[in-house]
């Protein structure tokens, strides 16, 4: 991709904003850079980068013109006035995953999905070190694509990206060696709009694939089951699901592939729950999709115990279990976690529900011990599960904890899986989960 000497306007400045902004300078780039914020480190950007035109602060419409091409951060809505007169003024906007597909010169796979990409993601990458491959693991998760790439020496032989519904939206000619879609469950509906849209937007990561390539799609999701439609002609489809005439499948306890067999005993995987199995099933097809050996994979299926705050055991107190699904940000994302736990359940749901219908809880939560509501969105659940179940509601996450532990009784399970997102309450889910832990080992011993 030549940008040398051209003048690329660079919209947002969070974590991949300064991604875009470091490439760009590298590939020879005259920058500007818009972000909608007061940022606190104006100063020193402006003295770190003298020769960048910096503009901080609300966006006239006449921003981005004279640009030869806009790189679009991910976040940043596509429908600022600013975006919209540049497009009408036909200039290029893209963002960091079509910028980065255009660089990259060796083999990518691309996982999205509304729940579990974190997990395959990382797993894959863990299939690839044991195969003694050179990988790079990052995108949405971890480390922004675009600093994955070398700046000097060769690049590595494979790159494995968790990709986000707002950097698909802005792809055009991505096509990954393979990819996967794991499913889809209403999320982000407050950004796209609808959930038509967010669903094109995941969407976007095969469109503009073709015959070498590997798509691998979930049978058993309603949305990615109907996507072969629209597949382009050429792309090889791969399926997981938990019957037997899927590419991947599970029988007789054991993680199987079409195309060879058993593969592992399903016992001898670390990861809990059956939404792990499913993410084990289409990790083990991406990576025969890039040729990563049987016993790489084996490998790594044996090691991996899973990802922080994905349903992660914290402790056995009084004879009740404490489940960490504090990544659980969406409904699909806690109706999973509770299908891979026996019951009975002590449920702590709340925070920002981004518009998302919740309904579903309802009957999900039938048969349950109880449930503890916290942050914006507690009282609508609570209202929602009305004599479905006890309901109590909590202010803080120790007061949580607390009100949960005296509902639980020996044999059950408590599960902080809370269907919103966290930032009415908490820096993010990492800090919702880290306080989770904490209150269960503090708050726990004093209760009788």
């Amino acid at each position: 991709m030549d940008l040398n000497g051209k003048k690329v306007y660079i919209a947002g400045l969070g974590k991949t904003g300064h991604s875009l902004l470091r490439t760009a300078l590298r590939l020879g780039a005259r920058c500007r850079v818009a972000d909608t914020r007061l940022l606190e480190d104006a100063a020193d950007l402006r003295q770190r980068y003298p020769d960048v035109d910096f503009h901080f602060g609300d966006l006239p419409e006449d921003v981005f013109l004279g640009a030869d091409i806009i790189l679009l951060s991910p976040g940043l809505t596509p429908t600022l006035p600013a975006l919209l007169r540049a497009r009408q003024a036909d200039i290029e906007i893209m963002g960091d995953i079509e910028l980065f597909g255009r660089i990259a010169r060796t083999s990518i796979v691309a996982i999205t999905g509304s729940n579990g990409k974190s997990t395959v993601t990382t797993l894959l990458g863990e299939m690839a070190q044991a195969a003694g491959l050179r990988a790079a693991v990052g995108g949405n998760l971890g480390t922004p694509a675009l600093d994955l790439l070398p700046e000097t020496g060769p690049e590595p032989e494979l790159y494995v990206l968790e990709l986000s519904s707002f950097q698909l939206a802005a792809c055009q000619r991505f096509h990954p060696r393979a990819a996967a879609i794991l499913n889809l469950s209403p999320d982000h509906l407050d950004w796209h709009g609808d959930y038509t849209a967010y669903g094109a937007a995941k969407a976007r990561i095969f469109q503009a694939m073709g015959a070498g390539n590997t798509l691998v799609l979930n049978a058993e999701d309603t949305f990615t089951a109907a996507l072969p439609a629209q597949v382009p002609a050429g792309v090889q489809l791969q399926f997981f699901g938990r019957a037997g005439d899927r590419d991947a499948y599970t029988a007789d306890d054991q993680l199987c592939l079409r195309t060879d067999g058993p593969l592992l005993a399903l016992d001898q995987l670390l990861l809990r729950g059956g939404h792990n199995t499913e993410n084990a099933l289409a990790a083990a097809l991406l990576a025969r999709a890039v040729d990563i050996p049987l016993t790489a994979i084996r490998q790594a299926l044996r090691n991996f115990s899973g990802l922080p705050h994905r349903l992660a055991w914290i402790a056995e107190i009084n004879g009740v279990n404490y489940y960490d699904d504090s990544k659980g940000t969406n409904l699909g994302a806690t109706l999973k976690a509770m299908s891979g736990l026996p019951g009975p359940l002590v449920m702590i749901l709340g925070g920002d529900g981004k518009g998302a219908d919740l309904s579903p809880l309802r009957e999900a939560c039938l048969g349950q011990r109880g449930a503890v509501v916290i942050g914006k969105d507690g009282p609508q659940i609570a209202a929602l599960l009305a004599g479905v179940l006890p309901v109590q509601a909590a202010d803080s996450m120790p007061a949580a904890v607390q009100a949960a532990a005296k509902m639980a009784q020996s044999g059950d399970q408590v599960l902080l899986s809370p269907a919103c997102a966290s930032t009415d309450m908490f820096t993010d889910y990492q800090d919702r989960g880290r306080q989770f832990a904490a209150a269960v080992q503090t708050v726990t011993g004093r209760v009788a």
